[in-house]
């Protein structure tokens, strides 16, 4: 048997199958705009909208304390998600993107830059990102709301500065629209007033982020509650609905995506089998194609 001829023929199929074991990320390809579908009259209230919970946490500590998402911010733009929670820590006057002391690697000019370009390539979209400090400034000279302006006026074309959210998505289309965590002069101010670990009313907003929960059907009953705010007659709140927890006092300790393994399938089944017509904005940990895509489709 002639063995070289026969490893020139076995290697190649070797080696594609080794690589095929390797595993990549999967590329998210840019959808239709769903939004594009959505009439103009339609009032933001009524809207039932993807979002991610720490949109840019995708880096932990052992892989657990600390990852939010395994998607990136683009990924996540293209597979629906039009709210964002961005985290924040102004260093070296510079802003980064962090969740509780992990560090996500991640600039904020890299994720606002990601943002602004996809409006400017889907005009027919909106953004809403939340904006928090999460943590104290770290050898800085100039201060959070300075360093943030400056940021923001680069792309001033495609970012509201308006203390007021939109009305309707004919006044949204087009722009990034800012919720206010910390106490800016500008965008939507929920500062004082956003309270911890609750369920609350905080002026146009109605907010449930029950985060610390003893058990995970615990959490369903939230959400399922707050859904059915959205769909009240009489609601004209934004109901921002937060399906991200963990597990207090578990054993061994329970993270983010310990419970987004539990809710996420169990949300998916449960929109598919209740036909509301309304959800709010859904902010979720370990958002997918899937789930995005039950939520934005609530809309038609």
């Amino acid at each position: 048997m002639n063995y070289k001829k026969l490893s020139i023929v076995i290697m190649p199929t070797l080696l594609l199958s080794l690589f095929a074991m390797v595993p990549i990320n999967r590329s998210y390809n840019k959808k239709e705009p769903w939004m594009s579908k959505v009439n103009d009259n339609v009032r933001l209230v009524d809207l039932s909208i993807p979002g991610t919970h720490d949109s840019g946490a995708t880096h932990s500590i052992f892989d657990v304390a600390g990852k939010c998402q395994d998607t990136t911010i683009r990924q996540q733009l293209n597979m629906g998600t039009r709210f964002f929670d961005l985290r924040l820590v102004l260093n070296n006057d510079e802003f980064e993107i962090i969740h509780g002391p992990v560090d996500q690697n991640l600039k904020f000019k890299k994720v606002l830059k990601e943002l602004t370009s996809f409006v400017k390539e889907n005009p027919s979209e909106f953004l809403i990102i939340s904006i928090k400090e999460e943590s104290s400034s770290v050898n800085s000279s100039r201060s959070f709301e300075e360093v943030l302006l400056e940021n923001l006026k680069s792309y001033e074309e495609v970012i509201s500065f308006s203390n007021e959210l939109p009305q309707t998505v004919k006044e949204a289309r087009g722009k990034i629209h800012i919720l206010s965590r910390y106490n800016l002069s500008f965008g939507y101010p929920s500062y004082y007033g956003w309270s911890d670990d609750t369920t609350f009313v905080l002026d146009d907003l109605y907010v449930q982020d029950n985060y610390c929960i003893d058990d995970v059907e615990e959490k369903k009953q939230d959400i399922i509650s707050t859904i059915n705010v959205s769909n009240n007659l009489n609601n004209n709140y934004l109901v921002i609905n937060f399906t991200s927890c963990y597990l207090d006092n578990a054993f061994p300790p329970s993270y983010a995506g310990t419970a987004a393994r539990d809710i996420n399938p169990w949300f998916i089944s449960y929109i598919k089998e209740h036909k509301h017509d309304k959800l709010g904005i859904i902010v979720s940990d370990f958002m997918s194609e899937e789930l995005s895509e039950v939520i934005y489709r609530r809309n038609y």
